[in-house]
């Protein structure tokens, strides 16, 4: 089956590395990598999967609903896999309101194109969220972090991806919506 799949922040070190597994290992798919190409991301990353034949680069900021929109039309998005973040707990100390921008507001964005692109649409569709054991802050002893271990994050970088996991969980695109 073909699957059109959008990886955001395909360009950094973690989105790179998911958009070359993809590229190599899925030839049946069609990998859009979407990012803004910010401190973070570089197409060096990409040199090698850069003309593979089932390999696309948007240039885009996941803020810019109108650029999102446009990629999910253009390349009949079925499938999210969203890495795009401002990231280092340093930075984010120094700059918090760039953390909400895009992690936070960026991410409620990605979610709105997604549900309005797919509307009535559905069945199939698939938008995975990447966050950060960040969220978690740190243990105190030699526990462990286990699914139910609640939120603590502990500077401006993890609450802005908690607070960006807490509205994907709302948010989510079911696999059927009636209403949708």
């Amino acid at each position: 089956m073909q699957r059109n799949i959008l990886i955001t922040g395909g360009a950094g070190f973690i989105g790179s590395h998911v958009v070359r597994r993809f590229v190599t290992k899925y030839p049946q798919y069609r990998i859009i990598n979407l990012d803004v190409l910010t401190y973070a991301g570089n197409l060096e990353n990409l040199r090698d999967v850069e003309h593979a034949s089932n390999y696309t680069f948007v240039k885009a900021d996941i803020c810019d609903a109108d650029a999102v929109a446009a990629a999910m039309k253009e390349h009949a998005i079925d499938g999210i896999i969203h890495l795009a973040a401002e990231s280092h707990v340093d930075r984010s100390i120094s700059d918090p309101m760039a953390f909400v921008k895009t992690n936070v507001i960026g991410t409620v964005t990605l979610l709105n194109v997604a549900r309005e692109s797919w509307k009535g649409a559905m069945e199939g569709k698939r938008f995975y969220h990447v966050s950060t054991d960040e969220v978690y802050g740190s243990l105190h002893d030699d526990s462990l972090f286990l699914e139910t271990t609640a939120y603590d994050p502990q500077s401006p970088y993890s609450a802005s991806k908690a607070s960006s996991d807490h509205f994907v969980r709302p948010m989510a695109i079911p696999t059927s919506c009636p209403s949708c």
